[in-house]
């Protein structure tokens, strides 16, 4: 995938996730892994023809992802995906790494400026904005299927999870975060928290109407009581519990 003049990188913790799970591989002709911001950080054109192949598989499903439907519909070239993504495969993957992707930096950047007597609190604010994220998510759900059966895009997948973790122990307030994947009980911690978005969302995206606000807040009260303190210096789980 071409970035040119891209400045945009993955926070050091989603880095160091990825670097943990052996890196990214570019073997199967995909392009290797980025998680730079996959929106912002492209040129126009592939912008347009990004959102043009995710409009798609989220109205149509992911069988209508044709090269001759994404040039349709961005009004770009057909010659330009090739240009950008490679190939089908490679549009496929960049779709993959921008579903979801934006709003996580963005409530990253959000939890940063959280307060520590607010932390819970925003915290399951941001595990409703995310589970909230509905078109987002169908165009996930629609994807599954076909990146189950593909060893790759499993592989892919997989990365973008520890990172998501990551991204999830910097919610809590971890120091260093990649580190800190390395604790069974802050691992486990954030693997749930992903479990409730995922499942969340799917509820939501069966009923739009769903009110997000109920489960969020009793997840707030249970983090109340299972929030564990943090090390400054290794970011590791440590005895005590403070309150947001």
């Amino acid at each position: 995938m071409k970035t040119e003049g891209t400045s945009s990188q993955l926070p050091a913790a989603g880095q160091a996730a990825i670097k943990a799970a052996g890196g990214p591989s570019a073997a199967d002709g995909r392009p290797p892994l980025l998680f730079d911001n996959p929106l912002p950080a492209l040129p126009g054109t592939a912008q347009k023809l990004l959102l043009a192949a995710k409009r798609l598989i989220a109205t149509h499903g992911f069988d209508a992802l044709t090269l001759n439907a994404v040039s349709a519909d961005s009004g770009e070239n057909k010659a330009m995906i090739a240009y950008y993504f490679g190939n089908k495969a490679g549009l496929v993957a960049a779709v993959l790494d921008s579903v979801i992707h934006d709003e996580y930096v963005a409530s990253q950047n959000r939890m940063k400026d959280a307060s520590p007597e607010r932390r819970g609190q925003q915290l399951a604010e941001e595990v409703r904005r995310m589970a909230g994220a509905a078109e987002e998510f169908r165009v996930f759900f629609e994807m599954l299927p076909h990146v189950l059966r593909d060893e790759g895009l499993r592989r892919r997948i997989a990365l973008l999870y520890r990172w998501y973790w990551s991204i999830k122990l910097e919610w809590l307030g971890v120091a260093k975060p990649s580190g800190a994947l390395d604790d069974p009980d802050l691992l486990g911690l954030t693997q749930l928290l992903s479990a409730v978005i995922d499942g969340l969302a799917i509820q939501a995206a069966i009923d739009p109407a769903l009110d997000l606000a109920n489960p969020c807040r009793i997840l707030y009260r249970m983090l109340e009581g299972v929030m564990p303190s943090f090390d400054a210096a290794d970011g590791h789980a440590g005895p005590g519990s403070p309150q947001p």
